[in-house]
C-alpha cells in the first residue's frame, strides 16, 4: 500500500531538489580539452567591431568670404580646390558686395593656403571694382575671423606691394574684422555660371588671363598641390 504524501513531505522533497540543483550549478566546470580560449584575435576583432559601430565625428569645418569682382571666377577657382579639403563654395552678396563662401576643412586646408589662390586672382591695386566689373558691387573685400587670418592678409598684402610687381601703386584690398553682417547666396540656378554658361565669361575671362599672364607669367608657387 503506498504511503500517503502529506504537505510535509513534499515540501521537504523540494527543499531537497533544490538544493541538490544549486550545488551542481554552483560547482566549479572543467574547462573540456576542446573548449576554445579568448584569444587576442577575438578581443582585437571586438574592439574593430565597436570602434566600427562608434559615432563617426564630423571634420571640423571653417568659413572664408572674400569678393574680388564678379563672384564666378572665385567660385571657379574655390570649386577646383576641392580635391584638397574645400567642401562647398556659393557664390552670392555680402554686405552689398559680390563674393563667395567657401567652407572647407581646416585640418587639412589652411587660411594661409586659401589666401594664395585669392591673390593670384584678384587685382588688389584696383579698389573700385575688379577688372571690367566697376562699381560698389564688384569692389574687392577680405573678411579676416581672428588676428591670425588678418596677419596672413594684411601680411601677403604688404609683401606683394613691396615686390614692385605692380609698379609703384598700392595695394589696397580692405581687410574687414568678422563675418559679413549679410550674406544673401544666389540661387541654385544661378551658381557655377562659369561652367554652365562659358560664352557669357570669354570676353571677361580673356581679360584676366592677359592681366595674370604679364604678372605671374606661367610661374606659380606650389604647396601641398595647391597653386597661387
Amino acid at each position: 500500500m503506498a504511503t500517503p504524501i502529506t504537505s510535509a513531505t513534499a515540501t521537504a522533497t523540494a527543499t531537497a531538489v533544490t538544493t541538490a540543483t544549486r550545488r551542481v550549478w554552483d560547482a566549479p566546470r572543467a574547462r573540456p580539452a576542446h573548449a576554445p580560449t579568448l584569444g587576442a584575435s577575438v578581443v582585437a576583432a571586438t574592439a574593430a567591431m565597436a570602434m566600427a559601430m562608434a559615432p563617426v565625428s564630423a571634420a571640423a569645418t571653417a568659413r572664408m568670404y572674400v569678393g574680388a569682382g564678379d563672384s564666378a571666377f572665385l567660385e571657379r577657382e574655390y570649386v577646383d580646390l576641392k580635391y584638397a579639403g574645400v567642401m562647398d563654395v556659393v557664390p552670392g552678396t555680402m554686405d552689398g558686395k559680390r563674393g563667395v563662401e567657401v567652407t572647407y576643412e581646416d585640418s587639412r586646408l589652411d587660411y594661409a593656403t586659401l589666401m594664395r589662390a585669392y591673390w593670384r586672382h584678384a587685382e588688389p591695386t584696383q579698389t573700385n571694382g575688379q577688372f571690367g566689373d566697376i562699381g560698389d558691387a564688384y569692389a574687392p573685400v577680405i573678411y579676416v575671423s581672428n588676428a591670425s587670418e588678418r596677419a596672413v592678409a594684411v601680411d601677403a598684402q604688404k609683401n606683394l606691394e613691396t615686390s614692385g610687381i605692380f609698379g609703384d601703386k598700392p595695394c589696397a584690398i580692405p581687410v574687414v574684422d568678422g563675418s559679413p553682417k549679410t550674406f544673401e547666396p544666389d540661387a541654385e540656378s544661378e551658381r557655377n555660371a562659369f561652367k554652365t554658361n562659358p560664352k557669357a565669361y570669354e570676353k571677361a575671362n580673356a581679360k584676366r588671363e592677359q592681366r595674370f599672364k604679364k604678372l605671374w607669367g606661367y610661374v606659380q608657387f606650389c604647396k601641398d598641390r595647391v597653386c597661387g
